[in-house]
């Protein structure tokens, strides 16, 4: 795992740790996944989940080693970069959050369930810390995004290209034509977004929006052609 302090974070009275685990897969060697561990006080939320349970024990430990006390962690898809950990949180008694739409793609696929899913399109975590909106599909039919607003960031997960990205990725169970529109609803809803953390490669700022519409809209354009 790579450890990477934001220094967002020390204007504010939270504690922001991006993380990233890494899977070979098939299709694509090597990939990275990005994380959060977000601390108030000394209680710690995770957005999203190592990509194996090994790798979230190994985080679990390394939270306790920092004195801090994880309360509850939320997924922002069902995919396994996103998900693999809860069943080990769940084994440790922290509050695993999923939207209903990714607890029933998760039990379509007898995988393992979260104990908090939350229904709508909005849940509210730690009094506001966290907010999590699903606001369309894109990458995936259930994926959201969620706030920060003491730290003005937002954790856009896989629905967020990285600069460095040329190609779509993994798209196999993509919504390609809402992309872009769920995209533009992302950038109406956080127009005051200062960082953007999306599910892999470098953290940006709100250009990572119009560079993922871009990508989506060359992508479609191909296929038309096609």
């Amino acid at each position: 795992m790579l450890w990477l302090r934001l220094t967002k974070a020390q204007a504010t009275q939270i504690q922001l740790f991006e993380y990233q685990s890494y899977f070979k897969t098939e299709d694509f060697g090597l990939v990275d996944a990005n994380g959060l561990v977000v601390v108030e006080g000394k209680e710690a939320y995770l957005i999203d989940t190592p990509w194996s349970e090994k790798d979230t024990i190994a985080l679990v430990e390394w939270i306790k080693q920092q004195g801090f006390v994880l309360k509850a962690s939320i997924s922002t898809h069902s995919h396994a970069d996103r998900t693999a950990g809860i069943g080990y949180l769940n084994s440790i008694g922290v509050s695993t959050h999923v939207s209903a739409m990714t607890q029933k793609i998760l039990t379509t696929q007898h995988q393992t369930l979260a104990n908090q899913p939350f229904d709508g399109d909005s849940f509210i975590l730690a009094n506001g810390l966290l907010e999590a909106r699903y606001l369309g599909a894109g990458h995936t039919i259930d994926n959201i995004v969620v706030w920060l607003p003491k730290a003005q960031l937002l954790f856009g997960g896989c629905l967020v290209k990285s600069a460095h990205s040329k190609s779509m990725g993994y798209i196999a169970e993509a919504s390609l034509t809402d992309w872009p529109v769920t995209i533009s609803k992302v950038k109406a809803t956080y127009p005051d977004a200062e960082v953007i953390v999306p599910g892999h490669g470098a953290i940006g700022n709100a250009q990572l929006l119009d560079h993922t519409q871009g990508l989506v809209n060359d992508f479609l354009a191909k296929l038309r052609l096609d």
